[in-house]
């Protein structure tokens, strides 16, 4: 029979042989346990040297065996990966990361009873000023070169999904106010002026939405919109300016870059038009650019009647930068023609700053 120091000697040798992985692994730290006299806590040490999870080190012979075919390879592989991320991952240049950004978040906030989602842009801008005369037979007060001009826009989904998946009928609004905020005997305006609003712009809009995933020229195409849009300043006899279109636009982008381009045909209204030559002095429909920079947007709207012998037309462009999370700051330059209905019909430049909530992208 084994005596019990010889049993403890081979269960230690089986036990040693079972652990040389391990042990060659943890580096020179066996050594150390070698050198304890102690039987069980020699074992101990060789137990806790085994319980250590050694780094994965590539082998010599395989780093040395890798050829330029399989790194360029492996780089592909890792290309491959990072493009499997989620479109507002800047790793894909071509993905349209800010526009997937903005429907998101109109997506979320039509999932929100309690939040209203925006349609085109809100701000409020307390200064601006015109050098343009606005003065106009059917004003009944003479209207300064500086007032308050904003804007107020938002849309909701009257019916998802009535074509299958991607598609809303939806339901938008926007209004535009030009007030002579300044116009008042005690800033030194007209004595009955009383700071009067001298347009205001109501433009309800319905139609069919449509997500799309087509890409062309490096662009991605993502939403498609068929709609019907009436335009009117609310007003009757010689101040009475309105318009009806049906309209087919679709936003498209690039990184940080997006766009929309927008057609329109102006429905008939018969002998009682109060402006037939609406078309000539609004166009036929409208492009929007913009691009996100460190959380500034850059935007441009320009529309033009495409007529070469009486062109006309107009361009806006806008600068946004942060003021906190919910807020901008806004600064707008206008030039053209159709600033506002009642103004359809005359160039008007004007250059204002205030604030924006709501923004392109």
């Amino acid at each position: 029979m084994y005596s019990v120091r010889h049993a403890l000697a081979h269960g230690l040798l089986g036990t040693t042989l079972c652990l040389l992985p391990a042990i060659a692994a943890a580096g020179s730290d066996w050594r150390a346990c070698v050198d304890i006299e102690a039987d069980r806590e020699r074992l101990a040490c060789f137990d806790r040297l085994a319980a250590q999870k050694p780094a994965v080190r590539e082998r010599p012979h395989q780093a040395a065996s890798k050829s330029p075919e399989r790194e360029s390879a492996g780089r592909e592989d890792d290309d491959a990966a990072e493009n499997t991320l989620p479109l507002i991952s800047t790793v894909d240049k071509k993905a349209p990361v800010a526009l997937e950004q903005r429907l998101r978040s109109e997506e979320s906030g039509e999932h929100n009873p309690f939040v209203m989602r925006g349609y085109n842009p809100n701000y409020m801008m307390p200064a601006t000023y015109t050098p343009t005369d606005l003065g106009r037979p059917v004003y009944d007060f003479d209207p300064q070169h500086a007032e308050t001009k904003f804007q107020i826009s938002f849309q909701f989904n009257w019916l998802d999904e009535p074509l299958g998946d991607g598609t809303a009928l939806y339901f938008g609004y926007t209004q535009l106010s030009l007030w002579q905020t300044y116009n008042t005997e005690l800033l030194g305006g007209e004595e009955d002026a009383s700071s009067p609003f001298r347009e205001t712009n109501y433009e309800p809009e319905i139609g069919l939405s449509i997500d799309t995933d087509y890409r062309l020229a490096g662009l991605s195409f993502k939403r498609a919109r068929l709609s019907l849009i009436h335009t009117s300043n609310g007003q009757g006899g010689d101040r009475s300016r309105s318009w009806n279109r049906l309209a087919a636009g679709v936003a498209f982008g690039r990184g940080n870059f997006a766009g929309r381009l927008r057609g329109w045909y102006r429905l008939p209204e018969g002998t009682e038009d109060d402006n037939p030559d609406m078309t000539d002095y609004m166009g036929y429909g409208d492009l929007v650019l913009a691009y996100k920079w460190n959380r500034q947007t850059f935007s441009a709207t320009l529309r033009n009647n495409l007529q070469i012998d009486s062109n006309r037309g107009a361009i806006q462009l806008d600068y946004t930068f942060p003021l906190n999370k919910r807020v901008k700051g806004y600064v707008q330059y206008f030039n053209g023609y159709g600033e506002s209905l009642i103004d359809y019909n005359r160039s008007v430049s004007r250059i204002g700053m205030g604030i924006r909530s709501e923004d392109w992208l």
